[in-house]
């Protein structure tokens, strides 16, 4: 009887003790609200950072390299009776082979966010169900970012957790809660329209850019920088057909909020590369950043 009952906790711990994904670092900046009580503040700070860090994502075993560095703030607007309004920006990055640096795969804010906390509360949060505002939030934003992580290293396999996205979408507007549908924040920049943009045909480009960007591009810069930039300039130049179908879509609004200053840095000085063609694609895929893109040499 002792060996079976050893026999099951070795299985259960094979198979559902998983390292976590996600290395997170969570500041809730108070400063623009008059507020004595900070520790209510603080405690949001230590609730997320737990909720975010202590939560498995997936059921891949991440080592301490390989986990991905997310960066988050929470600016605080307004705060009464436990309700609180708040500007939120995450930071994603992954580590790049061979190397000590981290490229950034997803800057974006998520703006006037409205939800309650009552100070010690646990957060919870489960896939198949709506929670809370502020649980739903965070897992919405991480499995994408789990799932851009994911496309960065294997194309496509990041769907899965674009899944999970949409799914959380549709159990918030099923509880009709606001933010969460098409025409929030004027109808283009908006959680509906990223995961509905990621969970479609048009993210095919998108998740091979990631793909070849990273592990044909920025992990293959120790060993052949030449083929590394040019590997990453097919990248950029294989999301005309994305731009062309679908103009300024918000997929590649996230990818060049990103993207813009480490690819301006990629392609700057260094060993010789003919940018010529590269810098005509960056002005027709994002030509608000022309200044940026007309700067490189």
């Amino acid at each position: 009887m002792k060996k079976i009952t050893l026999f099951i906790l070795i299985f259960l711990c094979l198979n559902f003790s998983y390292s976590q994904e996600i290395n997170a670092k969570v500041i809730v900046n108070s400063e623009s609200i008059n507020q004595t009580n900070s520790s209510v503040f603080k405690n949001l700070e230590i609730s997320l950072s737990n909720f975010i860090n202590n939560s498995s994502w997936s059921n891949v075993n991440y080592s301490e390299f390989e986990k991905v560095n997310l960066s988050i703030l929470l600016s605080i607007t307004s705060y009464s009776n436990n309700s609180y309004v708040a500007n939120i920006e995450f930071q994603a990055s992954r580590p790049v082979f061979n190397s000590s640096y981290s490229t950034p795969i997803f800057n974006y804010i998520e703006k006037n966010f409205q939800f309650d906390y009552l100070e010690f509360e646990p957060i919870i949060y489960r896939d198949n169900q709506f929670d809370s505002k502020i649980s739903s939030l965070f897992g919405f934003y991480i499995n994408i970012i789990v799932g851009i992580d994911h496309d960065s290293f294997v194309i496509n396999s990041g769907n899965y957790f674009y899944d999970i996205s949409k799914k959380i979408l549709n159990y918030a507007n099923q509880s009709n809660v606001p933010g969460w549908n098409s025409s929030h924040n004027g109808g283009k920049f908006n959680k509906f329209w990223l995961i509905e943009y990621l969970t479609s045909n048009d993210s095919n480009e998108f998740s091979n850019f990631l793909f070849n960007y990273h592990v044909n591009g920025l992990d293959l810069m120790h060993s052949d920088i030449f083929s590394a930039k040019k590997n990453i300039a097919n990248s950029i130049s294989s999301l005309k057909s994305l731009q062309q179908r679908k103009p300024n879509s918000i997929l590649l609004k996230i990818l060049f909020d990103s993207k813009s200053d480490e690819i301006k840095d990629i392609f700057s000085g260094g060993s010789f590369f003919d940018v010529t063609s590269l810098v005509s694609d960056l002005n027709y895929l994002n030509p608000f950043l022309s200044n940026k893109w007309n700067s490189i040499r």
